[in-house]
């Protein structure tokens, strides 16, 4: 299943996000999602050079068509300082993106983190949008950003597309995917499952129990019926096929409240 964002491309709700693991562990990794049907590789500068080598090696070797894969890279560079410095170096940190995932248009170009303040937040965003303009990439994406620092960009030409944020089981109050929905901006979860926490958590457990699924497959699917695309990672095969199986059924409207008011002992926030 794909979501279309506000420019109309559209992104596979599901997505295989590498860990900060080793170059031989990220290929296989890479691999195993691949085999297990993803198909929107996200991969961020923050795994290192070697692991994002890795990944472009995996998606090489799965005999997959380009045209069939969603491939995202990122920048990360929230220390830098002012509007011309912050569009320079974001624009560098894109530029070995392509390298370093060898492709000539990333589907999406994502910031990991705002810059501290609107100018330099400005700068960051200005060279996503030339690099959008100039079709090397088909959508331009945040993460990280709150309401605050999406103000920022309110007088941008390119509306961010996504706004990948902190969300599981246990946010059901966190106003972000109302807020970033208004704007048109669609949300992505990272650490779906809250640093692994939720495998183990009672609640999901006994509503998963009724669906035959797992308390992972319940989190993931809560997240995905509140409208908001997953990102998820795993060095399991078996892990990664199970976190596919998310569409042969559906929380109800008492299991979602239930969710939307639990939290977790030791949720992360």
């Amino acid at each position: 299943p794909v979501v279309k964002l506000n420019n109309g491309v559209e992104m596979p709700v599901v997505a295989f996000a590498a860990e900060v693991w080793d170059a031989k562990t990220c290929e296989a990794a890479t691999s195993s999602a691949l085999t297990a049907g993803f198909r929107f590789i996200w991969s961020s500068t923050l795994v290192g050079d070697a692991c994002q080598a890795a990944q472009l090696r995996a998606i090489q070797r799965s005999n997959l068509s380009r045209e069939e894969l969603f491939v995202a890279g990122t920048v990360n560079d929230p220390k830098c300082k002012g509007l011309q410095s912050c569009y320079q170096q974001t624009k560098e940190g894109a530029e070995k993106q392509f390298t370093l995932l060898g492709q000539k248009v990333l589907d999406m170009l994502m910031l990991d983190y705002p810059a501290a303040n609107c100018s330099s937040i400005q700068g960051q965003w200005r060279a996503f949008e030339e690099l959008y303009t100039a079709k090397r990439v088909r959508s331009i994406a945040v993460s990280n950003f709150n309401l605050e620092q999406l103000h920022c960009l309110a007088n941008a030409s390119v509306v961010p597309t996504v706004n990948q944020m902190r969300f599981a089981v246990g946010h059901g109050h966190d106003p972000v995917v109302s807020q970033d929905k208004a704007l048109g901006i669609q949300v992505q979860a990272y650490s779906p499952l809250a640093k692994g926490k939720l495998a183990q958590d009672a609640l999901c457990a006994r509503i998963g129990s009724v669906h035959g699924k797992s308390a992972v497959q319940v989190a993931l699917k809560w997240i995905l019926q509140h409208g908001v695309a997953v990102a998820t990672q795993s060095t399991s095969a078996d892990h990664l096929r199970s976190d596919l199986e998310l569409f042969d059924f559906e929380l109800s409207e008492q299991e979602m409240k239930e969710l939307d008011a639990h939290t977790p002992g030791a949720i992360v926030v």
